[in-house]
C-alpha cells in the first residue's frame, strides 16, 4: 500500500467560474498528510487538466472527491477503479449526506472532515485496523450498509500541514491559490450545508500559521483566494489577520467571500483595500425582503446598497450573487433583481437558481413536499430549476434567471469597461455572455425532459385525465362552477379561461356536471375558512354524485398558488405555458391585481 491517488471529479458544465476553476483544498489537504506519512500521493483535478489515466495504473488505493453536481462523474470514475480491484473511498459534501447512494459506487464512504478518517482506513487496509472502530467510515458489510459514528470536528486546525501544491498533476494550469483560514459559519442560510459539514461553530487558525501560508501562496505569483465560508466572520481577527498582511509586505492580489455586514466596520473595508483586496465575492442572494427572511440571511435591501457604496469607494471589485427561486419569489422578483443588478456598481454577477442540495433544510422541505422534479444530480448546480416553485414553474425560473443573467452581460457593459481600459472585466463580460448564450442553447433539450417529468407526474396526480379528454377530442365545453366564489374570484378564473382558450364555452353554473363537459370547481381559501353554507353545498355535490362513479370522473388536484392552480387547469387543457402566462396576468388585472389563496381544484368529467 505505497500508491494513493486523489481525483476531484470534473463540473458537469460550464459557468462564468469555469475559466478560473477555484481547487477545492480537500483532496490536496489529504495527499499532503498522506505524503509526510510517506506515502507517494498525486491529485488529479479534472477542472485543471484532463486526467492522464496512464499515470494512475500502479495505483494502490484512489480517493474521489465530489460536491453534489459532479457526484455522476465521481461514481463513473470510482466505479472504473473498483471494477480493477483497487480500493476507492469517496468523500466530499453529497457522500457526506448520501452514503448510501456512494457506496452502490465506492468501497468505503468517509464522511464530513476526513484527515484522520484516511489515515485511519489505510491502517485498516495495511495492517487490519478494525472497520467499526473508525470514526466517520461507511461501508458495506455483509451486503449491509454500515455507518460507523460520526467524527468529532477537528478543533485544530494548525495541525494540518501546509498545502503541497507541488503533488498536483499540471498545477502549473491553475490560476488561482486556495487559502483556508478556517472552517465553519456562525449563520444558518435554509440552502446551504456548510453548518451539516464544518459546524456551527467557527474554528480558525492561529495568525502565525496562515501567514505561512499566505507566504507559500504568494510566491508561487497568482492570484490568491481565501475559500473561507465567510472571510471576515470575525472581524477582530481577520484586523489583526491584514495588519500582518500588511506590516509584512505581502503583495498578492486576493479575493475573498465576505456578506454585507463588512460595510458596517469601515476600518475592516479600509485594511482590505490596503492589504490588497481585488474584489469580495457577496452572497447578496435576494432583493425580495420575503426571501430573504425565509433564506435566514440576516440582511435587507439597505445592506446591500450600503456594502456596494463603500467596497466600491475603496476599489474593491464585487462579485454579486443572487439566489432565485424561494417559495415568496416570483417571475416578476427575478426581473427585478436584473433590473436592480444593473443599476448598482457590480463588476460581475451570478444568478443562481435555487438548489436544494442535499444536507441542506430546503433539500429536506421540498423532498417531503413532493416538489423534487429529478435526481439528476449533474444538473444540481444552481443553473438548472430542478424543483417546482410555489410561484412561478420551472420553466420560467429555468428560463427568466438565465436571460437575467445574459442581460446583465450586455454589449453596452462589455463596450464600457473597454473604454475605462479595464480589460479584465471586459474579458468577464465576454466570457459571461458566452456562457450565458451557450446555456440557453443548451437547455432546450433539459426544458423538453422537464416537460416530460412534469407531464407524467401531473398525469399521475389526475389518474391520466388528460388522456380521457383527449380521446374525447378536446373536450371545449367547460362549466365553471362559481357557487362557492365571490364575484372578483369569479371574475379572474371566467377571464383567465377565456383568454386562454378563445375557443372554450365558459358557462357559470351552480355544482353540476353535463354530458361532454368539463365542470371545475375551485376551491379557494375563504371556503374552508368562512362559508359552512358552501362547505354544506360541496358536501351535497358529493354526495348526489357519489353513485354514478361509472358515468362521472372526478379528480382532485391541489397546487401551492394561485398562479399554479391556473398552471395545473392549463396543463389539463394542454396549452402551453407562455399561453397560461399571458391568461393569468391578464385575469389577475381584471380584478386589480390583487391574489387570492386558492390552491385547491376539484375537476369533473361525464363518462
Amino acid at each position: 500500500m505505497k500508491n494513493i491517488y486523489f481525483i476531484e471529479a470534473k463540473s458537469p458544465g460550464a459557468n462564468i467560474f469555469s475559466k478560473f476553476p477555484m481547487p477545492r483544498l480537500g483532496s490536496i489537504l489529504l495527499a499532503t498528510i498522506l505524503k509526510n506519512k510517506g506515502y507517494n500521493t498525486k491529485v488529479f483535478i479534472e477542472d485543471i487538466a484532463a486526467i492522464d489515466w496512464n499515470q494512475l495504473e500502479d495505483a494502490d488505493f484512489i480517493g474521489v472527491s465530489s460536491i453534489t453536481s459532479t457526484a455522476p462523474r465521481a461514481f463513473q470514475i470510482a466505479e472504473r477503479f473498483r471494477k480493477l480491484g483497487i480500493p476507492v473511498a469517496i468523500g466530499g459534501p453529497h457522500s457526506t449526506f448520501l452514503p448510501d447512494e456512494s457506496l452502490q459506487y465506492a468501497d468505503y464512504v468517509v464522511r464530513g472532515e476526513g484527515e484522520e478518517t484516511i489515515v485511519e482506513l489505510l491502517e485498516h487496509l495495511k495492517s487490519d485496523k478494525p472497520l467499526d472502530t473508525i470514526k466517520g467510515l461507511s461501508y458495506k458489510r455483509n451486503d449491509k450498509f454500515v455507518h460507523n459514528p460520526a467524527r468529532e470536528l477537528i478543533n485544530n486546525l494548525n495541525e494540518a500541514p501546509i498545502p503541497d501544491f507541488s503533488i498536483v498533476y499540471k498545477w502549473e494550469k491553475s490560476r488561482v491559490v486556495p487559502v483556508a483560514t478556517s472552517r465553519g459559519c456562525p449563520f444558518a442560510c435554509r440552502f446551504c450545508s456548510v453548518i451539516q459539514m464544518f459546524g456551527r461553530q467557527y474554528r480558525h487558525k492561529s495568525l502565525e500559521r496562515i501567514m505561512e501560508e499566505i507566504k507559500a501562496a504568494a510566491t508561487q505569483k497568482r492570484h490568491m483566494f481565501f475559500i473561507d465560508d465567510n472571510f471576515a466572520a470575525n472581524k477582530k481577527r481577520t484586523k489583526e489577520l491584514l495588519r500582518t498582511m500588511i506590516a509584512n509586505k505581502i503583495k498578492v492580489q486576493w479575493s475573498a467571500q465576505v456578506r454585507t455586514d463588512v460595510a458596517k466596520d469601515l476600518e475592516l473595508v479600509e485594511l482590505m483595500a490596503k492589504a490588497g483586496c481585488f474584489s469580495v465575492y457577496i452572497g447578496f442572494e435576494s432583493i425580495n425582503p420575503k426571501t430573504l427572511a425565509l433564506y435566514n440571511k440576516g440582511q435587507g435591501i439597505e445592506d446591500i446598497d450600503n456594502s456596494i457604496r463603500l467596497l466600491k469607494k475603496h476599489s474593491i471589485n464585487i462579485h454579486g450573487m443572487f439566489v432565485l427561486g424561494s417559495d415568496t419569489d416570483d417571475i416578476r422578483t427575478i426581473r427585478n433583481t436584473g433590473r436592480y443588478a444593473k443599476r448598482l456598481d457590480i463588476d460581475s454577477i451570478q444568478f443562481m437558481m435555487l438548489t436544494p442540495l442535499p444536507g441542506t433544510p430546503v433539500f429536506e422541505e421540498l423532498k417531503d413536499q413532493g416538489r423534487l422534479l429529478h435526481t439528476d444530480w449533474s444538473k444540481y448546480d444552481a443553473h438548472h430549476a430542478v424543483f417546482e416553485p410555489t410561484l412561478m414553474t420551472s420553466f420560467e425560473l429555468h428560463v427568466e434567471t438565465l436571460k437575467a443573467m445574459g442581460n446583465f452581460y450586455s454589449w453596452y457593459s462589455i463596450f464600457r469597461n473597454l473604454l475605462e481600459l479595464d480589460l479584465f472585466y471586459s474579458f468577464v463580460g465576454i466570457y459571461g455572455k458566452r456562457s450565458v448564450s451557450k446555456s440557453l442553447s443548451n437547455s432546450k433539450g433539459y426544458l423538453q425532459n422537464l416537460k416530460s417529468i412534469i407531464s407524467a407526474k401531473f398525469d399521475a396526480q389526475t389518474d391520466r385525465i388528460r388522456q380521457y379528454l383527449a380521446q374525447k377530442q378536446g373536450t371545449k365545453n367547460i362549466i365553471l362552477n362559481t357557487a362557492s366564489l365571490e364575484k372578483t374570484e369569479s371574475r379572474f378564473f371566467s377571464t383567465f379561461l377565456k383568454k386562454l382558450d378563445k375557443e372554450l364555452i365558459v358557462d357559470k353554473e351552480d355544482f353540476k356536471v353535463q354530458k361532454n363537459t368539463l365542470a371545475i370547481t375551485p376551491l379557494v381559501e375563504h371556503l374552508k375558512n368562512k362559508h359552512p353554507k358552501t362547505l354544506q353545498q360541496l358536501s351535497d355535490f358529493y354526495e348526489k354524485y357519489k353513485d354514478r362513479r361509472d358515468s362521472v370522473k372526478v379528480v382532485n388536484i391541489e397546487a401551492t398558488s394561485l398562479y399554479k392552480t391556473c398552471v395545473n387547469i392549463g396543463l389539463l387543457l394542454n396549452a402551453n405555458s407562455k399561453k397560461i402566462r399571458k391568461a393569468y396576468e391578464q385575469a389577475l388585472e381584471s380584478i386589480g391585481g390583487n391574489e387570492f389563496e386558492c390552491n385547491h381544484l376539484v375537476v369533473l368529467v361525464a363518462q
